[in-house]
């Protein structure tokens, strides 16, 4: 199969949707593996970043598991909302977190430029 030329939709879109549909009708069962980027390049005839970027989607749609070893469909009657990256984030929450990292990284900031200023020698080096 490759990419319609004439379908407006882009071609890592295309892609997905092929192998939605595959997950969805049970051509691609779950816990297979959907292919290596490189096979799915040649079987699309699209790049391997567009490839990765169709496998991203679907993986954002809880449709896909990413492992060392490659992408495997998941069973989507059994995909929940929970499974969907950033679902769920409580932004409140993630500013909080923020603040925090902030608040630790000024304070690191600080150590360096005292240690940086009690350095032996550290007069000589700005004449």
């Amino acid at each position: 199969m490759t990419i319609a030329e004439d379908d407006p939709r882009q071609p890592y879109e295309q892609a997905a949707e092929t192998l939605r549909r595959e997950i969805s009708n049970g051509v691609i069962k779950p816990g297979h593996r959907v292919g290596s980027v490189r096979d799915l390049a040649s079987r699309f005839n699209i790049s391997p970043t567009t490839v990765q970027k169709a496998l991203g989607v679907l993986r954002d749609e809880g449709l896909l598991t990413t492992t060392g070893r490659g992408n495997y469909a998941r069973d989507p009657k059994q995909v929940t909302e929970a499974d969907k990256p950033g679902v769920g984030l409580d932004l409140s929450e993630v500013l909080r977190q923020l603040e925090h990292v902030t608040s630790q990284l000024s304070e690191l900031r600080g150590r360096v430029e005292r240690l940086e200023a009690s350095r032996p020698g550290r007069a000589d080096e700005n004449q």
